[in-house]
C-alpha cells in the first residue's frame, strides 16, 4: 500500500509553521513516511527562516525521514493556494528510497555531479518502476546586472556585437564562478542520458522571480548553488506515472534571429528584435505595457521551439521578455549558446492552461487505476496568470484527479523533465506532474 498526505500553513513563526506542516501531514498517514517533500515560498518578500522551518519539521517527524525541497513561488496544496506559505507532502508505505543526493557548486561542477549521479544509479538493481526528483538552483542574477541589459540596446551593439559577446560570455562565466547566473540542469541531463541513463526526471529549478536569492533543502541542510534530489522505485503494486504538458499552442507563426549575444536576442527578421516579433506575430507593440506588473515576462506570446519524438509532437518554451521601452532587446531563457535558428512563436490564454493542466495530469494517471497521489510542479508564470481564476483551475484538477487525493503544486522558477527520448529538460510555461498508486 502507498500512502500519502499532504499540509500547507500561513504560520509566521518559523519553526511553528514547520511543526505544524508535519503535524498535519503526519495526522493523515497510515503508514511511517519515508520521503519528505519540502516546499517554502519566498515569492513574498517575506522570508522564512528555512533552516527553523526544517528543524520544526524533524522535531515532528523525527530523523529517520529524508527530506528534499527547496523555496517556490506560491504552493497549492489540495484546494488552497497560498504565499508566505510552507507545503509539506509526505509518502510512505510501498516505495523505496533507492538513492539520494546533494551536490555544491552545481554550476561550475554539473559534468562531475552527473557522473556521480549516474554511477548512483547504475549500481541499482534493475526495475522498470523508478522516478527521480530532483532540485537545482536557479537563475541568479544581481538587479545591478540585469540593469546593465539596458545597454543591449543601443546602436553601439549593433556595430561591435562581436566585442559585446565576448565581454557577456566572460561576465556570465565569472556569475558561475560565483554561484550566479544561469541553472545548468540542461547540461547536467543532458550529460546524464547520454550515458544511458534511462530513469525519468521531473523537478524544480529553485528561482524567486522578484528577489535573486534561492534555496535548496536537503535532510536538515539549506544551501544554494546546489543540485540534489532522492531516485524512487515502488515496490508491490505501486506504480509512478509521469506528464507533461506546455503551457501554450503554436501560433503558426515564426522568425528567425539575425542578432543575438548569447540568449539576448538583438533582431528579429532584420528588425529591431521587439518590432520583429509584433511584426511576425500581427501585434501591437503598445499591448505589451499591459505585462509590466509581471516585469514583462510575457506569458500570452512566448518563444519556443516544436519537435516530433517517434510521431509525438512536443513543445519546449523558453522565457519570453518583452519590455516594450527596449525595442532592440528581447530576453529569454534558451540555453546560452543555442539559440535557435528558427523560433517558433506560441501563445497562451486561461483556456490553454486549463487544457495543459488536464492534459498533464492525465498522462501521469494514465496507468494508475488508484491514485494516492499527485506532485505538480507549475510555472510561476503560469501561476501569475491564473489570476482570480485558481478557483476555475482547482475544480480543473478536481474534475481530472478527485477532489481528495492528497496533491501539491509548487510554483517554479523552471520546471525539470527528463526521459531518455526527449531532448529538453529545463523548460517555462509547462506544468509537470508526478502521480502514484496502484
Amino acid at each position: 500500500m502507498l500512502d500519502a498526505n499532504v499540509a500547507i500553513t500561513t504560520e509566521r513563526d518559523s519553526y511553528l509553521a514547520g511543526k505544524k506542516v508535519a503535524n498535519e501531514a503526519l495526522g493523515g498517514m497510515k503508514l511511517k513516511p519515508k520521503l519528505a517533500i519540502l516546499a517554502i515560498d519566498s515569492l513574498t518578500r517575506r522570508h522564512f527562516n528555512n533552516k527553523e522551518v526544517i528543524r520544526g519539521v524533524y522535531e515532528v517527524l523525527g530523523p529517520d525521514i529524508t527530506l528534499i525541497g527547496s523555496t517556490v513561488n506560491g504552493i497549492l496544496v489540495k484546494d488552497r493556494f497560498a504565499l508566505r506559505s510552507v507545503g509539506l507532502m509526505l509518502l510512505g508505505g510501498d516505495i523505496s528510497i533507492d538513492s539520494s543526493y546533494n551536490y555544491g557548486n552545481s554550476r561550475m561542477e554539473y559534468e562531475t555531479i552527473a557522473e556521480k549521479i549516474y554511477e548512483k544509479g547504475k549500481n541499482l538493481d534493475p526495475n522498470n518502476n523508478r522516478i527521480m526528483l530532483m532540485f537545482q538552483d536557479g537563475m541568479k542574477f544581481p538587479p545591478e546586472v540585469l540593469a546593465k541589459q539596458n545597454s543591449l540596446n543601443s546602436r553601439v551593439v549593433s556595430l561591435f556585437s562581436g566585442l559585446i559577446n565576448r565581454f557577456f560570455k566572460r561576465q556570465l562565466e565569472e556569475f558561475k564562478e560565483n554561484g550566479l547566473g544561469m541553472p545548468t540542469v540542461q547540461e547536467l541531463l543532458e550529460i546524464l542520458f547520454s550515458k544511458g541513463w534511462d530513469i525519468p526526471v521531473i523537478g524544480n529549478v529553485a528561482t524567486n522571480i522578484r528577489d535573486y536569492d534561492s534555496e535548496e533543502f536537503y535532510n536538515d541542510e539549506v544551501g544554494t548553488d546546489r543540485v540534489l534530489g532522492a531516485i524512487l522505485s515502488g515496490q508491490n503494486s505501486t506504480k509512478f506515472g509521469i506528464g507533461f504538458a506546455a503551457g501554450a499552442e503554436y501560433t503558426g507563426y515564426s522568425c528567425k534571429p539575425t542578432k543575438n549575444i548569447g540568449n539576448f536576442i538583438l533582431r528579429v527578421d532584420g528588425k529591431p528584435a521587439l518590432l520583429g516579433l509584433c511584426s511576425a506575430a500581427g501585434i501591437q507593440k503598445e499591448s505589451l505595457y499591459e505585462l509590466k506588473s509581471s516585469n514583462y515576462l510575457n506569458y500570452y506570446l512566448i518563444f519556443g521551439t516544436k519537435e516530433l519524438i517517434k510521431g509525438k509532437e512536443y513543445i519546449h518554451l523558453t522565457a519570453t521578455i518583452t519590455n516594450p521601452e527596449l525595442e532592440s532587446l528581447i530576453n529569454t531563457g534558451f540555453p546560452f549558446d543555442r539559440v535557435p535558428n528558427k523560433i517558433d512563436i506560441f501563445q497562451s490564454n486561461m483556456n490553454i492552461l486549463h487544457k495543459t493542466a488536464e492534459k498533464s495530469i492525465n498522462q501521469a494517471l494514465e496507468n494508475i487505476s488508484n491514485p494516492k497521489f499527485l506532485l505538480g510542479i507549475d510555472c510561476a508564470i503560469r501561476f501569475i496568470a491564473y489570476g482570480d481564476n485558481f478557483p476555475k483551475i482547482i475544480k480543473t484538477i478536481d474534475d481530472t484527479i478527485g477532489k481528495d487525493i492528497p496533491r501539491m503544486i509548487i510554483g517554479s522558477g523552471g520546471e525539470i523533465y527528463g526521459t531518455k527520448d526527449i531532448d529538453w529538460y529545463f523548460n517555462n510555461v509547462t506544468y509537470v506532474t508526478l502521480a502514484g498508486g496502484d
